[in-house]
């Protein structure tokens, strides 16, 4: 794809309703993973939000989860194109880049809910008497998904090859936004 291809994708995801807008998303999912940002990129864990249904895949509470979770974002233009969190695969993405090479789509039966590692972490909370406790727990860090840090090269370059450009994307689209 060139890049002024690109750049007219850019344009027309800024103009896409409510409707065409969540048409795009796959529900992978891949969103609701923690995430461990570094100067090197981004990497996903393998621990979900306490608020995504394992098997599904899907929010349980997606309707009012910006109310639930002080790190929620809601996706829209200045996520998708600004962040660099987004994976290749992701439908947003792949609406300004075309289909992705691989479709990133962990193992679920593999991740386990931040609840259920809260709860590992209190077991060794109970077990440790140390006074370093607090850095021998578990955390997110703890399972980091050693190939993720590849998952999103396109949204990277997204953010930073069309850091301009998307600015002044960004700018119309909040003002739009500002008019509703």
């Amino acid at each position: 794809m060139t890049e002024k291809q690109i750049q007219e994708r850019i344009e027309k995801l800024a103009t896409l309703n409510d409707e065409q807008w969540e048409s795009l998303c796959k529900g992978c999912g891949v969103c609701c993973l923690l995430k461990h940002t570094r100067r090197a990129g981004v990497y996903y864990t393998s621990v979900a939000c306490k608020n995504l249904n394992l098997d599904t895949q899907r929010c349980r509470v997606y309707n009012t989860r910006l109310n639930h979770r002080i790190y929620c974002n809601k996706v829209n233009v200045p996520v998708v194109l600004r962040s660099g969190l987004m994976p290749n695969s992701c439908g947003y993405i792949e609406y300004i880049y075309g289909p992705a090479e691989t479709q990133i789509k962990p193992d679920y039966k593999k991740i386990i809910s931040e609840t259920e590692l809260t709860k590992m972490s209190a077991t060794s909370d109970d077990n440790n008497d140390s006074p370093r406790r607090a850095n021998t727990l578990p955390g997110p860090w703890d399972f980091v998904i050693p190939e993720s840090s590849q998952w999103c090269t396109r949204s990277i370059e997204l953010r930073d090859k069309y850091e301009k450009f998307n600015n002044d994307v960004i700018t119309r689209w909040a003002k739009k936004q500002n008019q509703h």
